[in-house]
């Protein structure tokens, strides 16, 4: 087992002395334990209907016909051509095949869903449309990339179709719109607690590598449909949707699609319905278990920060121990760096925890494994450069002050080697040091 804070003593010490040395790693350090994945798309009972007329909700009673196909080449004229063609008997699954057929399709999900929106017993119509797709060429201003057609469409917009009798009839209102995103309907279940169906969607937009959606849940009462938000979603790649059985909502951002954003830390956000303001409340958000050295070093230091110095030894002494952690382009050398900038953090927390003595002897490891010319090698330069300080002051103040001057002397040795990608916190010279001027 890695060795633990303020009772690291002399064989944990050894250990680590072999890890920087020789790159070996105890074999009895335990692997990373990941959370189980969260499933996309989720099967969900029928609610029970306040007043059914029948035991499920029935098909909307509108006579069969045999109308000519829906003109969906006009996307301002589009809401009436629909209603037009399911109103003279056209069939759902014909609309699905005129959709695809023009290139109207939302993409991922379905691009219909036929639900009791409203709880009148009569099944309604949601419909998803992507606007006509640009070509590569008109929305890169020349390059053609091969990219879904969905994904070169930059709006769309929703349709809510009501049945009143025989026929269907645009709610209030009738289309639904976001500017620059596309539309996608992801799940139906009762959400806001009045026992009617509702429809959890979302509004993608997507750049060169990557498709991020705001998410809504929508809800209907007699003809007007409501739009309820769940915020901040917006900034959630390529969500994974859950369903609980009480009901609540749990979104899981997944990934960047750009090698630029370096090793990317899964989230999880979830949110609830509150009857009272009748909207839904963010509730959680948590990250998962670190796969990646460079998380769990940011995990020590965010523990340090917070002056939770004991976590905070585990978790470095881990970066340095861990061999199951995994690394990002070049893992010698990135674990090099990152081990030496949390040997440097060790020293700090000890001295923090008024433990001289480990103190010293995890500075002589860093001092005496990171010569001249290895690699993580200015981590042991900077920790002099604070040691020296301290020292001579006696003050730890003074020490980061020390520290923090090194670094913003040498950013491309001691920041560059911290930076992984957009997707993860860029380091600055305040950040090195935790010791506060006072």
């Amino acid at each position: 087992m890695v060795a633990s804070g303020i009772h690291l003593k002399s064989l944990a010490w050894l250990a680590l002395g072999v890890v920087l040395v020789t790159g070996c790693v105890p074999a009895e350090v335990a692997p990373t334990v990941l959370p189980p994945s969260i499933t996309y798309g989720l099967e969900t009972a029928t609610p029970p209907l306040p007043t059914p007329r029948f035991s499920a909700p029935a098909s909307c009673p509108v006579p069969a016909g045999n109308p000519e196909p829906a003109n969906l080449s006009d996307p301002a004229a589009t809401a009436d051509a629909v209603l037009v063609f399911l109103n003279a008997g056209g069939t759902i699954v014909d609309l699905m095949d005129q959709i695809e057929a023009a290139g109207r399709s939302s993409g991922q999900g379905d691009s219909i869903r036929t639900i009791d929106l409203n709880s009148d017993s009569w099944l309604d119509v949601v419909i998803a449309l992507a606007d006509p797709p640009m070509s590569g060429a008109e929305r890169r201003g020349g390059s053609a990339l091969l990219l879904p057609l969905w994904q070169l469409s930059e709006g769309g917009s929703v349709l809510v179709l009501l049945c009143r009798g025989d026929r269907y009839v645009p709610s209030t209102p009738s289309s639904l719109e976001e500017a620059g995103a596309v539309p996608m309907l992801h799940a139906d279940a009762e959400l806001t607690g009045d026992s009617s169906t509702d429809l959890l969607m979302g509004w993608r937009t997507c750049g060169a590598h990557t498709c991020f959606e705001r998410l809504e849940v929508l809800s209907a009462t007699g003809a007007q449909v409501i739009r309820h938000a769940l915020d901040p979603s917006a900034d959630i790649p390529y969500p994974e949707l859950t369903i609980t059985a009480d009901g609540s909502v749990a979104v899981t951002a997944t990934e960047i699609g750009s090698v630029g954003a370096g090793p990317y830390r899964r989230f999880t956000r979830t949110w609830v319905w509150e009857s009272a303001n009748q909207a839904f409340r963010l509730d959680s958000e948590e990250s998962e278990k670190p796969r990646y050295r460079i998380h769990v070093l940011l995990d020590a230091d965010a523990a340090a920060r917070l002056g939770n110095l004991q976590e905070a030894l585990d978790l470095y002494h881990r970066v340095a121990l861990d061999d199951s952690l995994l690394d990002w382009v070049d893992p010698a050398i990135e674990r090099a760096n990152l081990t030496g900038y949390s040997m440097f953090r060790v020293v700090l927390a000890y001295l923090q925890l008024d433990d001289g003595g480990d103190a010293q002897k995890a500075y002589g490891i860093l001092q005496n494994q990171y010569l001249s010319g290895a690699a993580g090698q200015a981590y042991a330069s900077m920790a002099r450069a604070f040691w020296d300080t301290y020292t001579e002051t006696n003050d730890q103040v003074q020490g980061c002050r020390a520290a923090r001057d090194f670094a913003e002397a040498h950013p491309d040795e001691i920041l560059t080697p911290l930076y992984f990608g957009y997707a993860n916190p860029v380091y600055t010279p305040a950040d090195v040091c935790s010791s506060e001027d006072k």
